[in-house]
């Protein structure tokens, strides 16, 4: 099974996330502001920060050019200030493309001005660990999730 993880991030934050979850897969997290090659994905990591309760407008263009039906399988991660999950417009852009994507979406809070200043700690990462664990168990159970 090929495993990807990819994401964006402005300050950080979401990037030490993507890293823990690549640990969990094997694999080199990928910042979609760089070179890299997920063509004939298995599964992919989608990690985004939460901007003004929305994904930020460049993850969403990169998603928007991802060809469509070659990668079979997506699960979505995100910070945002409440920790709430703000990720469907990603979701819905992934399914757009033909990409099943995990139904439950792992959602962490970030840092909005003051407030979160010390996230993600090792409790948000060993819950991102978790996470990626999950998943893949779920993928390597079922391909067809």
């Amino acid at each position: 099974m090929t495993v990807n993880v990819i994401y964006y991030s402005r300050r950080g934050k979401t990037r030490k996330v993507a890293e823990a979850i690549a640990s969990v897969c094997g694999v080199t997290a990928m910042n979609i502001e760089e070179p890299h090659n997920i063509s004939d994905t298995d599964l992919l990591f989608v990690g985004m920060g939460i901007y003004g309760g929305s994904p930020d407008p460049a993850l969403l263009s990169y998603l928007d050019t991802l060809p469509v039906n070659t990668i079979k399988g997506a699960a979505v991660f995100c910070l945002s200030d409440s920790g709430r999950d703000r990720s469907e417009l990603a979701v819905n852009l992934l399914t757009h493309k033909g990409i099943s994507v995990y139904p439950r979406h792992l959602a962490l809070r970030g840092r909005f001005l003051f407030l979160g200043a010390r996230r993600p700690n090792e409790k948000d990462l060993r819950r991102a660990k978790r996470f990626a664990g999950e998943v893949l168990e779920a993928y390597q159970g079922d391909a067809s999730l």
